[in-house]
């Protein structure tokens, strides 16, 4: 019994996380608004939280929250939004935007921004509900710079030996 009902509160609640809620209007009114929110943790230590709303008008709003818990890398991340019909089916999705911060112990290891986009109205009769997509990009401009100064020492490590090499060549003739 007790598993029955541990697993019946986990669903639930999941269900309850995951759906978009939608606010009660009278019959024959325009399609309410439709807000749904999704926190995820897309690697050790590295999230995001976001908040989308589909105003009657045919705006999305959205506002995501971008952190780092992580010692040693900071990360980018994006997000976007799909519209969906009731069948789960893709109606609209958001141009992705892209967030980056860095590792826990330096400045600008969180950040919240927001965006909006206009949706045509021909797709807001259809839509039933948002589904957000947080996407995950482990690299960090740290790592990048790093790689790119091991690419750049190696290519002047290069023209050092070319240059020693014709130095060398001219002295033995």
């Amino acid at each position: 019994m007790r598993h029955a009902t541990i697993a019946g509160w986990t669903l639930a609640f999941a269900l309850a996380t995951h759906a978009p809620s939608r606010a009660v209007d009278p019959p024959g009114s325009a399609a309410a608004p439709i807000a749904v929110s999704k926190s995820h943790r897309l690697a050790r230590g590295h999230w995001m939280q976001s908040r989308a709303i589909l105003s009657r008008q045919g705006r999305i709003d959205v506002s995501t929250q971008t952190w780092s818990k992580s010692e040693a890398a900071g990360f980018h991340g994006a997000v976007v939004v799909f519209l969906v019909d009731e069948h789960q089916n893709r109606l609209y999705s958001t141009r992705p935007r892209s967030y980056g911060v860095n590792s826990k112990h330096l400045p600008g290891d969180y950040r919240t921004d927001s965006f909006h986009e206009e949706v045509p109205t021909e797709i807001i009769a259809e839509a039933d509900g948002l589904v957000i997509q947080h996407l995950y990009q482990p690299e960090s401009e740290f790592l990048d710079r790093l790689r790119d100064a091991k690419e750049a020492s190696g290519y002047l490590a290069g023209i050092l030996r070319d240059g020693a090499e014709i130095l060398l060549l001219g002295a033995v003739r």
